[in-house]
């Protein structure tokens, strides 16, 4: 009996020992140690949270109320309004027909490639058009009342010009989950006498809750990053409130203080969407369940449903390009030059090698996670992925507290460079690329990895023959996706370019500082320009197939 048991644990060590050196080498030790500093500008600025600031107590008294006021303000505010946009038109284009469904199908997506900031200059006199109102308001009311009502008004107009253009982010993933839900429960509604707009509160609207909250997520994390839009309505956030912190005042610690605040604001509102989510998926995914048949509409619904999926196209679309059209029509000669060219060649140069960079970087983490089934290269993917929820000027300041230890420690001057600011693009949006590459692994490539290593092949070979072949698509889609967002993004690239570099963003943000708005145009056109393609191809790939 005791030669038995000693026989069963020495088996169990044998084997114990194979699994820590199978998930312990030079793939999961190189993939720890990249999580990890992918995740240090982050911690860093964490640690700020309770490091001492010598005018924190200034800053606490009188500003931090107002940019944490404005902020929360925006967010409730685009949250809701793009819930109702998104929401409503994706019932409306997923399970309703009337004419120009299959236009506004595609179309609604459009806004996706108008960045924030542009939509804000686009509407640059959208609060000059208000005036008569706060004319009046005085000399009916009081002064102090025009006062109170032109601060106030801002807020609705910032929240409608960032949720036009930022609600196709829910109506995406709505209409998919309206579109994949199951065909008996919407039919077993309407056996029990239910209607359309009964069917969609009892039914169809729970059940596509989780993807939704998904949604709202991008929504918000793209309204707390927003720094162009808030800054050109003058709107007190925190991102604001950092840049004016530091540049204005000169005062680095408290502008550290307000990004660790916010990034502690951020990681309750990741725990919060995780809860309300509750990590399940609310509808079936057979292949073998048919999509309900839509809901015909008469006549007067067809017309609203047309006028409800019209407006906001309108509002986030086509106005916004319009305006940029026409102005750049008349002031392309005078920004049209070298330096144009230079610029433009430097936006797309950045932008493709933060692009190929974050891809292969995303596949080598998502990889071994998952080649080697380890956890603790899981737990660090995790780490890392957090720069998309974190607004670029957080991610920017952490680089430079840790660059200028870095020069401390080693006199390398790292600030100012090309390689730092790609780095940066990769930290940023690294789970732009990270969650298709991780999703397309695990559809498509686990039983072969493991196939493949039963019949003795190594690690590298399966990547290479195995993995990046079926993996194509996922990888052109999501160096696509860096490539664009690396094209839009402005308070990053703001902080960290080196001197005398210029992208299209910041020349569009420079121009309208100037107030050169009409001139900002043509640097603006060409980023939506350059933005519409991947949007396209996100919308065929996300189109559910008629039946």
């Amino acid at each position: 009996m005791a030669a038995y048991l000693i026989n069963i644990a020495q088996h169990r060590l044998r084997h114990l020992k194979q699994e820590i050196r199978f998930k312990l080498n030079a793939w999961t030790i190189s993939a720890l140690i990249l999580g990890l500093i992918l995740f240090l500008p982050m911690a860093e600025v964490l640690w700020h949270l309770t490091s001492p600031a010598e005018n924190w107590e200034h800053l606490r008294d009188t500003v931090l109320g107002r940019y944490l006021k404005g902020s929360v303000i925006l967010v409730l505010g685009t949250a809701v309004l793009s819930v109702l946009l998104g929401v409503s038109t994706a019932w409306l284009v997923a399970c309703c027909e009337f004419p120009g469904r299959k236009i506004f199908e595609w179309a609604l997506i459009l806004p996706l490639a108008i960045p924030t900031y542009i939509a804000a200059y686009a509407y640059f006199d959208l609060l000059d058009q208000l005036t008569p109102v706060l004319i009046w308001v005085r000399l009916n009311i009081s002064p102090e009342a025009m006062t109170l009502l032109s601060d106030t008004m801002v807020y609705p107009v910032t929240i409608v010009v960032l949720a036009a253009v930022l609600y196709p982010y829910v109506y995406l993933v709505a209409r998919a989950a309206f579109a994949r839900q199951s065909s008996q429960c919407i039919e077993a509604a309407r056996t029990l006498g239910h209607g359309p707009q009964s069917t969609f509160w009892r039914v169809a609207l729970p059940l596509a809750r989780p993807a939704i909250v998904g949604g709202v997520a991008l929504v918000i994390m793209e309204t707390l990053n927003d720094y162009g839009a808030v800054e050109h309505f003058n709107v007190p956030t925190f991102t604001t409130g950092i840049f004016r912190t530091w540049l204005s005042m000169g005062d680095l610690q408290g502008a550290l203080r307000l990004a660790a605040c916010l990034m502690a604001l951020i990681l309750f509102l990741l725990v919060l969407e995780k809860w309300l989510r509750f990590g399940a998926r609310f509808h079936k995914s057979s292949q073998a369940d048919r999509p309900f048949q839509r809901y015909t509409l008469g006549q007067a619904k067809a017309g609203l449903a047309i006028l409800c999926c019209l407006l906001p196209l309108v509002i986030g679309f086509v106005l916004p390009l319009s305006r940029l059209a026409y102005w750049a029509s008349f002031n392309a000669g005078k920004v049209l030059d070298a330096s144009f060219l230079k610029l433009t060649l430097n936006s797309i140069g950045v932008a493709t090698a933060a692009g190929l960079a974050t891809v292969v970087l995303a596949l080598f983490l998502a990889y071994t996670a998952r080649y080697f089934g380890s956890r603790t290269v899981g737990a660090t993917n995790r780490l890392a992925i957090l720069g998309y929820a974190v607004p670029g000027a957080v991610i920017a300041m952490g680089i430079l507290l840790i660059a200028g230890q870095v020069t401390r420690t080693t006199g390398w001057v790292l600030t100012g460079s090309l390689a730092v600011l790609v780095l940066a693009y990769v930290i940023r949006f690294l789970a732009v690329a990270w969650q298709p590459i991780d999703s397309g692994m695990e559809r498509n490539c686990a039983q072969l990895n493991n196939a493949a290593r039963s019949l003795g092949a190594n690690a590298a070979r399966s990547l290479f023959q195995i993995n990046v072949p079926l993996l194509r698509n996922a990888l052109v889609a999501a160096g696509l996706f860096v490539f664009v967002d690396t094209m839009k993004e402005l308070p990053l690239t703001l902080i960290l370019r080196p001197f005398d570099f210029e992208t299209l963003s910041t020349r569009t943000f420079d121009l309208a500082k100037q107030a050169q708005i009409p001139e900002s145009s043509v640097p603006a056109l060409c980023i939506i320009l350059v933005s519409l393609l991947p949007v396209i191809w996100l919308n065929r790939q996300m189109r559910t197939p008629e039946k």
